[in-house]
């Protein structure tokens, strides 16, 4: 994805364009977006879930796990598998006249054919389904729009999603502006459009209500 600047600077660009375009156009890994979106500052609150876990998984104690956060420079990011701000997080909203438990539950039911009843239930979480299987297929219908999976298309959606959600919490907004100009742990260029789009949109979104 390449930086879009259509001759504007990217301050102009993320409080001009609504959140999903700017999650379509803006390449999250610009350098120019570090002292704007996020300064690797470490949060003010963390996420002790996500820590806690990895220490777990390396058999390290606090001190231990502290010391190798530091050496490998780790604490310029900040997780966000915790709640209220993770995907999975109950926080419902309404995208497009459809009701959502979550972002993750929104993603989730994207790889039901719409239409089906099937999706409006994953989306609200009261199918019993923790994930749903795409059966190979590598495009989408959102609205009547074929949307190929992990395109920007599908990361403005995520992107609206994201928004949604923030937007109708205001737990959801007072966790993320807590978050100060933390620099929001995104997945790699290779990783799915959820993991590698929420965490973008989130310090747009936060850049938007600063």
């Amino acid at each position: 994805m390449a930086s879009a600047r259509d001759g504007r600077p990217l301050r102009e660009l993320l409080r001009s364009r609504g959140v999903d375009d700017a999650c379509r156009s803006i390449d999250p890994n610009d350098p120019q977006l570090e002292g704007l979106l996020y300064e690797g500052r470490r949060a003010i609150v963390g996420d002790a879930r996500a820590a806690e876990h990895e220490a777990r998984a390396l058999k390290l104690g606090p001190a231990e796990y502290a010391a190798l956060r530091a050496q490998q420079r780790r604490p310029l990011n900040h997780m966000i598998s915790g709640a209220p701000l993770s995907s999975d997080s109950p926080a419902p909203f309404v995208l497009d006249g459809l009701a959502c438990r979550s972002v993750w539950c929104f993603y989730q039911c994207l790889k039901v054919p719409e239409g089906e009843p099937l999706r409006a239930a994953v989306a609200a979480g009261t199918s019993g389904r923790r994930r749903v299987g795409t059966g190979g297929r590598r495009t989408f219908r959102w609205r009547g729009e074929e949307i190929a999976v992990d395109s920007p298309a599908h990361a403005g959606l995520i992107a609206r999603a994201t928004e949604a959600k923030v937007s109708a919490h205001p737990l959801v907004r007072q966790a993320l502006l807590a978050t100060g100009m933390s620099l929001l742990y995104m997945g790699q260029r290779d990783a799915q459009a959820l993991a590698r789009t929420m965490p973008f949109a989130l310090m747009v979104v936060r850049f938007r209500l600063r």
